[in-house]
């Protein structure tokens, strides 16, 4: 006796009413399970049912057996082979989903277009090797004609349970039809097997990334820097005893994003960094008068656990010398400072640029420009400071006000 597992390959539910033919000749109709009683020998059976392709399979019957059948719906185009079964996959990691793509039926093959819906990070996608670059989010595999390897290369996301659907379009060779080929994809993410501390806040220079080993085995990590161009820019390793801890001290060498890898176990954890800027220029531009004053403000953060000393230089444009102002600021807090300056008189332009330099020690660890323009004067003075035209206009003003006393008092008399 022969018995029968009949699934639909794409969703692996069961199927029931399955025409089975051998030949011209039919031998039954069966639901999953059902059995059929068959001579030893071999026998090529063809399995139907409406709305999936057709199925011809060989077998040899030696005596009781089973026998596994997948069929696919007629709308689709696509068996997809060596498919996982069961994806489990660590946080954070990067993971290679690998599988077979081969034709039902050639004449539904041409112009084969892969998306994925619910997967947003997607970091590649290869066919037979090759890898292919995304066209308004779909991936163009071309006319299939016979089995071709794919592969969809993402990052995990949180723990917990997760999907996506990947689905693959087609078309017959005069384009008149649409084939749809779809999977519902799942998959589990689960813990590390050690934790991982990291800082508040990244910052530029040292940073301490805490890693604690936490499931009993011992292995290596090796904990490697990468530019936002994927260049390597600091990496160190450790070897782990279980239950062990140890900090790695990782050097930032300057502002921006990066991406920190924990490689163990030929595996490979991924984070995104973002070291935001510590120093940053409140004023960028600025309007003073000529004979006053300007202030320029700058804003300093210390996101690390020590004291940051800096002197701040200021130079440049109508400056007669270079301000130099040293200042400190405590671990773990921001401040504002201002820098005061004096605007000569007389100036010939009306904007210049001052140059703006913070120094940690020797290096130079922020550098900008703040554009200022000189502004008409308001107004008048009646004291001191008062432009030429200011003074005119007061002693024009002065003559009239005595005269106008001067008409009073004759009139009075």
């Amino acid at each position: 006796m022969v018995s029968f597992s009949l699934r639909d390959g794409l969703t692996g539910q069961p199927l029931s009413g399955v025409t089975v033919k051998e030949g011209d000749t039919v031998l039954g109709t069966l639901d999953n399970g059902g059995s059929l009683g068959l001579t030893k020998g071999a026998h090529t059976l063809t399995f139907e049912k409406q709305g999936y392709w057709s199925v011809t399979k060989t077998i040899d019957v030696q005596g009781d057996m089973s026998v596994s059948v997948e069929m696919y719906p007629s709308s689709a185009a696509f068996k997809l082979e060596n498919f996982p079964s069961d994806i489990t996959i660590p946080e954070n990691t990067i993971y290679t989903l690998a599988f077979t793509i081969s034709p039902v039926d050639t004449s539904a093959t041409y112009n084969t277009y892969l998306s994925l819906s619910g997967l947003s990070d997607v970091l590649e996608v290869r066919k037979d090797g090759s890898a292919i670059s995304p066209e308004g989010g779909k991936y163009y595999l071309g006319d299939i004609s016979s089995p071709v390897q794919v592969s969809i290369k993402f990052k995990a996301g949180a723990v917990g349970q997760h999907g996506f659907t990947l689905t693959l379009t087609s078309n017959d060779a005069i384009m008149s039809k649409t084939y749809t080929t779809t999977k519902q994809v799942t998959y589990t993410v689960e813990p590390l097997p050690f934790s991982v501390q990291m800082p508040s806040e990244w910052q530029v220079g040292e940073n301490q990334l805490r890693i604690s080993e936490s499931s009993g085995q011992s292995y290596l990590i090796t904990a490697v820097l990468k530019d936002s161009s994927g260049n390597e820019v600091w990496s160190d390793s450790y070897a782990f005893s279980p239950y062990e801890a140890h900090t790695f001290q990782i050097n930032v060498p300057a502002e921006g994003s990066y991406t920190l890898e924990l490689q163990f176990n030929g595996q490979t954890a991924v984070y995104d960094i973002t070291v935001n800027p510590a120093i940053t220029l409140v004023t960028k531009t600025l309007t003073v008068q000529e004979g006053g004053e300007g202030t320029i403000t700058l804003h300093f953060k210390n996101p690390s656990s020590s004291v940051q000393y800096y002197t701040i230089k200021v130079s440049g444009g109508f400056l007669p010398a270079e301000i130099n102002q040293s200042i400190s600021v405590a671990p773990l807090t921001e401040k504002d400072v201002s820098i005061a300056f004096a605007v000569p008189e007389d100036l010939t332009y009306d904007a210049y640029e001052l140059q703006v330099q913070v120094l940690r020690g020797d290096s130079v660890v922020f550098s900008d420009k703040v554009a200022v323009t000189i502004g008409d004067s308001e107004g008048f003075s009646l004291f001191g400071g008062a432009s030429s035209e200011g003074k005119a206009l007061y002693y024009g003003l002065a003559a009239l006000i005595g005269l106008g006393l001067f008409v009073v008092v004759l009139r009075r008399r």
